[in-house]
């Protein structure tokens, strides 16, 4: 008797959905009340930004241009561009909500990077979406300290699900006049480039996972497709703002953290895994790029699942 393992046979139609991966930081979230004399000198940064004012009147400069900000008004600052806070100019207190935050996920962060929109202020699905899930964020972040800190957390990681979809929907929603914008500099050379660097470096990454062996990076990746390295990074940075060895920095460590998950791998067997021939070195890296040793972060997963 054959036994269909494959479920191949027999079939008569189907399709496949693609295989997501992706990981989002969200940095120095925080609420915060201030008087009429506080201000916030201009500045950049290399992750997005979401600002909520909650109470006053803030002004606020975006890259040159002047917004003030009403109760409920949200500003969205992409990495890079100038912007401070003249505070309120009312005279009175004002309360404000900011987060910062990043994600690996290159179709989505190059997408965000060509939205021009800084208010997303308004009574669209998309952006009610976007406030409800900052709302729980700032409920959980004013709780008083003796709270559930293990439900606060996971109350926030579910909004923040819930941001990330809404930020999505808010993608989709513009993607046309996205996919228009002109930006110095892109052609369909650039794109088609940075695509194909983009691909190849997850093939490095998917293949050290498989076999233990490693290609040399941008250098040999730039030698494939028959380009100097320094067209490759440029090129790759300008569509996906990242260089692509940030990139592989972060393809690795997401690769690493799942494999910790596992108690039967070691974690000389990991960094082998991950092309490592020094688990020593991949150690260092773990921990810079963590601020745990791989045992250190195996542990604390083990712990938070006790």
């Amino acid at each position: 008797m054959n036994v269909n393992i494959s479920g191949i046979e027999h079939s008569l139609d189907g399709r496949m959905s693609p295989d997501l991966q992706a990981a989002f930081h969200i940095y120095a979230a925080h609420w915060r009340k201030v008087d009429a004399l506080w201000q916030y000198p201009e500045h950049t940064h290399p992750m997005f930004e979401i600002n909520l004012v909650l109470q006053g009147r803030q002004q606020m400069t975006v890259g040159g241009q002047a917004f003030i900000q009403e109760i409920g008004d949200i500003l969205f600052i992409r990495p890079g561009i100038r912007h401070s806070s003249l505070g309120t100019d009312s005279g009175d207190d004002m309360a404000y909500y900011c987060l910062h935050f990043d994600i690996d996920d290159l179709t989505l962060r190059r997408a965000l990077l060509t939205m021009n929109a800084v208010s997303l202020s308004g009574d669209s699905p998309v952006q009610q979406a976007i406030r409800s899930a900052l709302d729980v964020m700032i409920s959980t972040a004013i709780l008083p300290e003796a709270a559930d800190a293990q439900r606060n957390r996971l109350v926030t990681l579910n909004a923040s699900l819930q941001l990330f979809a809404a930020l999505s929907g808010w993608v989709l929603a513009e993607l046309p006049a996205a996919s228009r914008s002109a930006r110095p500099g892109i052609t369909e050379n650039t794109v088609a480039l940075a695509h194909a660097v983009e691909g190849l470096l997850q093939e490095s990454v998917f293949t050290a996972a498989a076999t233990g062996s490693r290609g040399g990076g941008i250098e040999d990746i730039a030698a494939r497709l028959g380009y100097s390295p320094n067209h490759c990074n440029r090129a790759f940075r300008h569509i996906y703002g990242l260089s692509p060895r940030q990139y592989l920095s972060d393809l690795i460590i997401r690769h690493a953290k799942l494999m910790l998950l596992d108690n039967s791998m070691s974690v000389e067997a990991i960094a082998h895994r991950l092309g490592y021939r020094d688990v020593s070195h991949f150690s260092k890296q773990f921990k810079r790029w963590t601020g745990l040793p791989p045992m250190g972060y195996r542990q604390l997963t083990e712990e938070s699942g006790q």
